[in-house]
């Protein structure tokens, strides 16, 4: 299509009538320019009745002609309404020319936006939609995945703290804190031999993991070193009841 004619033909119709043409677009053919169609989109919110519309359509046919605008060229007209209608039902010809289509008169700012909500994925029932729903599944997944590695993670902290400061209370130490709980149990019972430091070790590195994952300076823990984590959350839970049990004697 000539440009310069259908730019004419544009202003023709928007000084007529400027508040009734709400947008204007084209879609090209695929036959440098042969079968391009002009879409005419009516705001029948202002009233709009039949006579008007067909009054439109004649003064764009009669200008088009004026002009000679060369090929094939197709003029289409849908009220505001009607084409709602086509969205909302999912009309695949709508969605086509929503996709195809090159905005030529936009001012209140309809068709672009719409173009870019069909074009993120964001109308349903969309091929587009679709596509990106099956991009966002392994995000989703992901998602999954680290939600249950953060509550492990939580859930073997608070096991080995809470383990932890039960010994200690019972030899009169206040609840220390979780960052504490290494110095303590190193004061209270490995010095005293009552507690091999490797369970110190223990502790420290279930905290470590966990406050790393929380402040997000961890973004994944192998299912390996989750595995080996629970073993030494385990083993660290039993021995401070072993250490309770002799304490009570």
């Amino acid at each position: 299509m000539n440009g310069k004619k259908t730019k004419s033909l544009i202003n023709r119709m928007t000084k007529k009538y400027p508040a009734v043409v709400k947008s204007i677009w084209m879609t090209p053919s695929s036959e440098k320019g042969e079968g391009d169609t002009v879409i005419f989109l009516l705001d029948d919110t202002n009233q709009v009745d039949s006579i008007t519309t067909n009054e439109i359509k004649l003064e764009a046919q009669k200008i088009s002609k004026a002009l000679k605008l060369r090929g094939r060229t197709g003029l289409v007209f849908y009220k505001l309404s009607d084409y709602w209608e086509l969205v909302r039902h999912g009309s695949p010809v709508t969605f086509t020319e929503i996709r195809e289509g090159i905005p030529l008169y936009d001012p209140s700012g309809f068709f672009l936006p719409l173009k870019k909500l069909l074009v993120d994925g964001r109308v349903p029932g969309t091929k587009e939609a679709m596509k990106s729903l099956i991009q966002q599944s392994p995000l989703r997944l992901l998602r999954i995945e680290r939600t249950h590695m953060v509550s492990i993670m939580d859930a073997l902290s608070s096991a080995v703290v809470d383990a932890a400061q039960a010994p200690l209370m019972s030899v009169g130490v206040s609840p220390p804190a979780p960052k504490k709980v290494p110095e303590q149990l190193r004061i209270h019972f490995v010095r005293k031999r009552k507690l091999p430091p490797e369970y110190v070790k223990y502790y420290e590195d279930v905290i470590k993991t966990w406050k790393l994952l929380e402040h997000g300076e961890l973004k994944v823990v192998a299912p390996e070193k989750i595995d080996e984590l629970v073993e030494k959350a385990t083993r660290f839970v039993i021995k401070m009841e072993e250490l309770m049990q002799k304490i009570g004697k």
